[in-house]
């Protein structure tokens, strides 16, 4: 168990009057804007400021640690489930859940239409536990992704924030509760942002392999581990990490200043992992994305690619990351 403000945790709750002053969960409906009625809860525990966000599957919005923001936040913010077209929707924050079902372009196949990165984010939960205990703040919730006769999926999912550690552990069951297999595809978008991210912030990756998406991307690809210099306008860069099999492996990212953030994750579960970075004067952003199939090419390409794994009836499977503040010496 960590230290809150230089003092072992019952230290520290030995000197406050109420225990919400070191650890809480608060929650609030926006009264106003284009966001206007949608649900956050707030968790507070110790140097970390956490918001999630429950009318987008309990992701994860603006995260502070010590005040400063680590998340890049787009200016769309998040409004209404429902919004037209991914632009406009795409709020960003620490984490978007992509899926469950199709993550990259959009497609069609046999379970119909995907929108891009799927339809996950527009999807409210319904929180079933927020707590405060012992040694952490804990929100658990479910999700549902299904259609009519078609694909029925369910995702449970637990946000874990330790107390004084400096984490956040996210983990999420999906079960395939439908009478038919269904194959579903999941990509953590994880989107960094300023201060955090600036010219000089360094991406360490566990890959063995960094491969670029397209022409803008090969512009770039030897200097995919440092981001450069914004500028007035600079092309989107995707780039796809080959990852050593069945590993618990970590990419950092490091500012100038020392301050970085470590995401770790199994993949065996998860993978495939992308970089996403624009480094443009309104758009400073760089996304660490793992995923369950190392293509970010779509759903099509997912399967051509025999990359696609199926989901019994029933059955589940257990994915998840850790996202640790860092702090380096210069």
């Amino acid at each position: 168990m960590g230290e809150l403000y230089g003092r072992s945790i019952d230290d520290a709750r030995r000197r406050v009057g109420s225990p919400a002053a070191l650890a809480a969960v608060e929650a609030s409906v926006r009264s106003d804007g284009p966001d206007a009625g949608t649900r956050r809860l707030r968790i507070v525990a110790g140097d970390l400021d956490v918001e999630l966000l429950p009318d987008r599957g309990l992701d994860l919005g603006q995260v502070r640690h010590r005040g400063v923001p680590l998340a890049w936040v787009s200016p769309t913010g998040w409004p209404r489930p429902g919004a037209t077209g991914f632009g406009a929707a795409f709020g960003g924050g620490l984490v978007t859940t992509c899926g469950l079902l199709s993550f990259g372009p959009p497609s069609v196949d046999a379970e119909g239409e995907h929108p891009q990165h799927g339809r996950y984010s527009g999807l409210s939960a319904s929180v079933i536990r927020s707590e405060v205990t012992a040694d952490a703040v804990v929100v658990n919730a479910v999700v549902v992704e299904a259609t009519v006769l078609g694909a029925h999926l369910e995702l449970r999912r637990s946000v874990r924030v330790p107390l004084g550690d400096g984490r956040i552990e996210l983990r999420d069951e999906i079960v395939n509760r439908g009478s038919r297999e269904v194959e579903p595809m999941v990509l953590y978008h994880v989107n960094l942002g300023w201060p955090l991210v600036d010219a000089g912030t360094i991406l360490r990756s566990p890959a063995d392999r960094v491969l670029a998406r397209d022409a803008a991307a090969e512009a770039g690809l030897s200097s995919w581990a440092e981001f450069p210099e914004p500028s007035l306008h600079y092309p989107e860069q995707v780039f796809s990490h080959e990852l050593p099999a069945d590993r618990r492996v970590g990419a950092e990212v490091i500012s100038p200043s020392g301050l970085g953030i470590r995401i770790s994750f199994d993949t065996a579960r998860l993978p495939g992992m992308f970089q996403w970075r624009v480094a443009q004067d309104d758009g400073v952003v760089l996304g660490v994305e793992p995923a369950t199939a190392a293509t970010i090419l779509g759903r099509g390409e997912a399967r051509a690619r025999g990359l696609l794994r199926p989901l019994a009836p029933g059955a589940s499977w257990e994915l998840g990351l850790d996202i640790d503040v860092i702090e380096m010496r210069p």
